[in-house]
């Protein structure tokens, strides 16, 4: 059922509140059409087959949409394997249907008989049923939430969320609000590590209808500012790139650069970078695995104050994979030509960790540090675009 204008017009005060002060487009609409998905594929493996993962087969009473985000493995015969949600939006049946699929994927034979560990897809999937757009009943959730914070109530608008979640088929419009109000959340109960996960679930699952650039430019600084605080300077980097690109940001430019400098002088110089980890639920469901995921800026690292069960990681880059146990009296180091990578980390939901990057030894990698941060932005933006 589409949302009326009176209730669209609060609706759009609630996403507002959501951002503190930024603004969201009105409720998207979709012309009529089958159910669709698409995946937007990254690898330097070369495609012989592959075909758009399916939507689950049943006609919804509105509109649902779900976004699902995995890394794989490209095997030295073209098969894809080893499937790893990092992030998704929309429920399990999406992830697996992404799961299967990706599976009957092939690519060329690779030259050197050796495995592609860097493969990303995104997947976007629009199921369209009897109504369109916005609802009358996210409408209510969402308004009931922001009663609450305001009331500064942060436990009572959990509970109205967490229903929100567990009722699930939101559009990706919808998504992207009730993931920026469970951020808010977040912070008014003073965990910024679970803000700064919820922001950015709500800026991947976004797109220029749900999420206008003043309210991106909002949201980006936001990050920032997080990412900075929790000395994650790759990723801080990323999302300045992306600030800069956005239309109407100059104000927030200049206002982070200087910190977004001194972020580059310590990627060159500091001897280790720290940056503060947590093992989370990639998605909003019961069957995700654990993980914090993050792409270095250094080929050499290691684990320290670990808190509760942080098991084991992978490092799958364009030419290297190494996995081991995580131990904090161990360093590792990645190979020279391994190409740009991600870090994977496994354990217990909430476990924390740092995560140090260590100086190269020698200044040649200074450049070609940095350079890895610009190119994995290059990937990002092209997620976030799909």
């Amino acid at each position: 059922m589409k949302i009326i204008a009176r209730q669209r017009a609060a609706l759009a005060g609630v996403a507002l509140a959501a951002l503190a002060n930024a603004s969201v487009v009105k409720a998207s609409t979709h012309a009529e059409q089958q159910a669709t998905a698409e995946a937007d594929h990254h690898s330097s493996a070369i495609v012989i087959e592959r075909q758009a993962p399916d939507n689950p087969r049943h006609r919804p009473r509105k509109t649902q949409e779900a976004w699902v985000q995995m890394s794989y493995v490209v095997t030295a015969d073209g098969r894809a394997i080893d499937p790893i949600i990092t992030n998704s939006s929309g429920g399990s049946s999406y992830e697996r249907e992404v799961r299967e699929v990706t599976g009957r994927w092939r690519f060329e034979p690779t030259d050197n008989q050796r495995e592609l560990p860097y493969n990303i897809v995104d997947a976007r999937f629009t199921v369209l049923g009897r109504g369109k757009g916005t609802t009358r009943k996210f409408a209510r959730y969402a308004q009931h939430i922001m009663k609450n914070l305001h009331a500064e109530k942060p436990a009572a608008a959990r509970g109205v969320a967490d229903e929100a979640l567990r009722i699930g088929g939101w559009s990706l419009y919808e998504s992207t609000i009730l993931w920026l109000m469970v951020g808010r959340i977040e912070g008014a109960e003073g965990d910024d590590v679970e803000k700064l996960e919820m922001y950015r679930r709500g800026l991947a699952v976004s797109d220029d209808l749900s999420l206008r650039s003043n309210a991106r430019v909002d949201l980006l600084e936001e990050i920032f500012e997080l990412e900075s605080q929790f000395g994650q300077f790759a990723a801080a980097i990323r999302t300045f790139t992306a600030l800069k690109a956005v239309r109407g940001s100059a104000d927030a430019v200049q206002r982070l650069s200087a910190r977004a400098d001194e972020i580059m002088v310590l990627i060159e110089r500091d001897p280790e970078i720290v940056a503060q980890a947590t093992i989370m639920n990639p998605c909003d469901c019961e069957e995700g695995q654990p993980l914090w995921d993050y792409s270095p800026v250094r080929r050499t690292f290691s684990f320290a104050n670990i808190v509760g069960n942080v098991q084991r990681f992978e490092a799958r880059c364009e030419q290297q994979r190494i996995s081991d146990d995580v131990r904090p009296d161990q360093t590792w180091t990645l190979g020279k030509d391994s190409g740009f990578c991600r870090i994977l980390v496994f354990g217990d939901d909430n476990a924390t960790f740092d995560f140090l990057e260590h100086l190269p030894d020698n200044d040649d990698n200074s450049a070609a540090n940095t350079t890895t941060v610009a190119r994995n932005h290059v990937l990002d933006r092209r997620s976030r675009s799909q």
